[in-house]
C-alpha cells in the first residue's frame, strides 16, 4: 500500500489539474451552448445539443483537454526520480524495481480511468441546467473510447519516460509518437485494424463514417489494450536492467 500512496503522492498534483481542468471545460461548453451555436456554423457544432457536444466536448479541442493530463500522467520511471535525487532512496526500499513501476502503472492507469469518466459525471447534469439533456449512456461509452484509448497513449508515454532523461523530453516525445503512429495507422493496410487513437477516441473508428450509438470496435480496441500491455512490459524490463 504504501507503493501505491508513493505513486499518488508523486502524481496527483497532475491528475488533480487534469481532472479540474477537463470538468472546467466541461461545464464551460454545457453552459456556452447558446452562444456557441450562434457563434459558430452547423458544420462545426453540428445540428443539436447532442451533436455540439460530441464535436466540442468529446472530439475537438476536449479530445485534446483529456489527451494532454493523460501523456503527462505517464511520467514516470527510475530516471525521473534520479533528477528530483529521490532515486536512493526509492531503490532502497525493500522491493524490486519491478513492484515500483507496477505501482506507478495501476495509479495511473486508476488516474486515467477517473478522467475519462469526468465527462460522463459532469455534462448530464449540466446539461439539464441550460434545458437540454444529453443521454449518460452515450456519455459512458466515450468514457470507454477514452480509458482504452487513453491507455494506449499512457503506456506510449510511460515507457518513454523509462528511458528518456529530461522533464518534458517524453511528453514532447510521445507527441511526436502519436502523431507518426497517426500516420503509419493511415497506410492502406493497416486502416481496417483502427490503431489511431486519436481518431478511434472521439468516435470516428471506421473510415467510411461511424456514430458513437455503432457498436463498438471491440478487435481495434483490444488489439490496443495488447500493445499497451506489451509496452508495459517493455518499460518493466527496461528499469529492471537500468543501471542508476
Amino acid at each position: 500500500m504504501m507503493l501505491f500512496y508513493k505513486a499518488w503522492r508523486e502524481s496527483q498534483t497532475r491528475f488533480l489539474v487534469g481532472a479540474l481542468a477537463l470538468a472546467g471545460y466541461c461545464a464551460l461548453m454545457a453552459s456556452n451552448w447558446s452562444g456557441t451555436e450562434r457563434a459558430f456554423s452547423e458544420r462545426v457544432v453540428g445540428h443539436s445539443y447532442g451533436e455540439y457536444i460530441d464535436s466540442l466536448v468529446f472530439g475537438g479541442f476536449g479530445k485534446l483537454v483529456f489527451v494532454l493530463p493523460v501523456v503527462f500522467l505517464g511520467l514516470g520511471g527510475l530516471l525521473r526520480e534520479r533528477a528530483h535525487h529521490t532515486a536512493a532512496f526509492t531503490l532502497a526500499l525493500p522491493v524490486s524495481r519491478a513492484q515500483l513501476i507496477v505501482s506507478q502503472i495501476d495509479v495511473g492507469l486508476s488516474e486515467l480511468a477517473l478522467l475519462a469518466v469526468v465527462p460522463a459525471l459532469v455534462i448530464p447534469p449540466l446539461s439539464a441546467l441550460v434545458h437540454q439533456s444529453y443521454p449518460v449512456t452515450q456519455a459512458l461509452r466515450y468514457g470507454l473510447l477514452r480509458c482504452v484509448c487513453g491507455t494506449f497513449i499512457f503506456a506510449i508515454s510511460f515507457l518513454l519516460s523509462v528511458f528518456l532523461r529530461g522533464a518534458y523530453t517524453a511528453p514532447m516525445a510521445c507527441w511526436v509518437a502519436l502523431l507518426l503512429q497517426a500516420q503509419v495507422a493511415n497506410w492502406q493496410p493497416l486502416r481496417p485494424y483502427g490503431l489511431n487513437p486519436l481518431r478511434t477516441i472521439d468516435g470516428r473508428w471506421a473510415w467510411a463514417g461511424s456514430n458513437i450509438n455503432d457498436p463498438l470496435p471491440w478487435m481495434d480496441l483490444s488489439i490496443m489494450m495488447l500493445i499497451a500491455l506489451a509496452l508495459f512490459a517493455v518499460a518493466t524490463r527496461i528499469t529492471q536492467r537500468q543501471n542508476l
